[in-house]
């Protein structure tokens, strides 16, 4: 069995969605799509690791230089850096859309939460739509519908990760969750940090659970429209729609629930899914 790379590692530890995604692509565009992911998930986690703004703004101004050293020719000594340069080499790869990115999480570092869901869908989207716009031009596969499900996609995982990322979120002193929605049902940061959360949290997560759904649906209603090259950028819906469904059958209870993971019925809803050409 061929040894999983750095980046490969990093995907499957902490997004096991576009892991098991990333499978069904081509051979040649496999590590640079993990490449994408992993750099992705090295953005997002500064929220989580610092505890200043000034200091997650330093952590993202080195990815900043470090994409403008890949683009001379000179790759720094990460590994999610040196993935990032093998795929600007074998995929047209536009360093725009990362550096959406970077500016999208340099926005997450601030701690007011957003009001409501609609301002909380307008923080997520930015990024979110950057790394699927980058995943299906790795993949060649750019047309609009294929871009708009991408999106809608992308847009779901980041309401779910939002929620499965609660707890550790809030044991840190930040989450996403409107505040809004939160103030009307007096629910404090210090609610979430114990084991067992008011049940009125459910009031708060059912509708960005319904939310996430209606992106999928939205994104599967252009499946007619969209070539199979891009399926592996689209692929995890079916596993981020199987723990929405765990998060329901939870009540709406994040720490029930737990974080993203696979199982095997999701893993067979995906095969099944893959054999139909859908998502």
């Amino acid at each position: 069995m061929t040894e999983l790379s750095y980046c490969a590692q990093e995907v499957r530890r902490h997004a096991p969605d576009r892991y098991l995604g990333t499978l069904f692509a081509p051979a040649e565009v496999r590590e640079a799509l993990f490449a994408l992911y992993a750099f992705d998930h090295e953005i997002g986690k500064v929220r989580r690791m610092v505890s200043e703004p000034m200091a997650g703004l330093i952590r993202l101004q080195w990815w900043r230089d470090s994409l403008d050293e890949i683009m001379h020719g000179r790759t720094p000594a990460h590994p999610v850096a040196q993935g990032l340069a093998r795929a600007f080499n074998a995929c047209a790869l536009q360093r725009h859309l990362l550096e959406n990115v970077v500016d999208a999480r340099e926005r997450d570092l601030e701690d007011d939460p957003s009001a409501t869901l609609a301002a909380l869908e307008e923080r997520l989207r930015p990024a979110s739509a950057a790394i699927s716009d980058a995943a299906l031009q790795i993949l060649s596969a750019t047309s609009e519908p294929a871009l708009e499900a991408g999106r809608s996609v992308g847009l779901a995982r980041g309401l779910a990760e939002a929620l499965w990322n609660l707890v550790a979120d809030a044991r840190r002193g930040r989450i996403l969750l409107p505040a809004e929605e939160l103030r009307r049902h007096g629910i404090t940061v210090g609610d979430l940090t114990r084991d067992t959360p008011p049940p009125v949290l459910a009031e708060v997560v059912q509708p960005l659970t319904d939310r996430a759904r209606e992106h999928i649906r939205t994104a599967r209603q252009k499946q007619g429209l969209i070539p199979g090259e891009a399926l592996p950028a689209l692929l995890p819906a079916v596993v981020i729609e199987a723990w929405l469904g765990r998060l329901r059958r939870a009540g709406y209870d994040p720490f029930r629930a737990g974080p993203l993971r696979t199982s095997p019925t999701a893993v067979l809803r995906l095969l099944l899914r893959r054999a139909m050409h859908r998502f």
